[in-house]
């Protein structure tokens, strides 16, 4: 009868071994999504905006005018949030809602020259928060980061076109 060999772990220093669940990637991405964010909301508010105000901003600037409709389904927002983000909006005259031409039903969302310009200071700022947050990657690093982020942001939204909000994720998964 031979004798069975003892089962052997390899050896990992206890301090790497101690370390390995804050090293996982979904907990890193977690954590630093956390302080991105932070940082990226305190960008935006010093210009007066909220991360979704923000985000209207950009998809008027990049999309020109759209129906408040069609607004709300590119943020992948409800109807009545999405009137609660555009009212102060539109009374510091950052957009123009007008009646469509062809419906008068609908409302068009337009951005002006004041949104213009506050959409560019507050880009600015973001800019300016990125190149801190990635401060020690080079410029290829970076550029490899963003491929990889926008890899996994595709297959966790089935390639949709919306950013990964949560309700686009959970259509992925139910």
């Amino acid at each position: 009868m031979t004798k069975a060999s003892p089962i052997t772990t390899p050896t990992v220093p206890s301090a790497t071994r101690r370390d390995e669940p804050r090293n996982s990637p979904g907990l890193m991405l977690a954590l630093l999504g956390h302080e991105a964010m932070r940082r990226l909301r305190d960008a935006h508010t010093a210009h007066g905006l909220t991360p979704r105000q923000f985000h209207i901003l950009g998809l008027l600037h990049a999309r020109g005018p759209l129906a408040q409709t069609e607004l709300a389904v590119e943020t992948d927002t409800a109807a009545s949030i999405l009137v609660t983000q555009l009212n102060p909006l539109e009374a510091e005259g950052l957009v123009a809602r007008t009646r469509d031409m062809h419906d008068r039903r609908r409302h068009v969302v337009v951005l002006t020259g004041d949104g213009e310009q506050r959409l560019r200071a507050a880009t600015a700022a973001q800019h300016a928060v990125e190149d801190g947050l990635f401060q020690s990657l080079e410029g290829s690093q970076r550029a490899e980061l963003t491929r990889l982020l926008m890899l996994v942001r595709d297959d966790l939204t089935g390639g949709e076109e919306h950013c990964a909000t949560p309700s686009s994720l959970d259509r992925k998964s139910s």
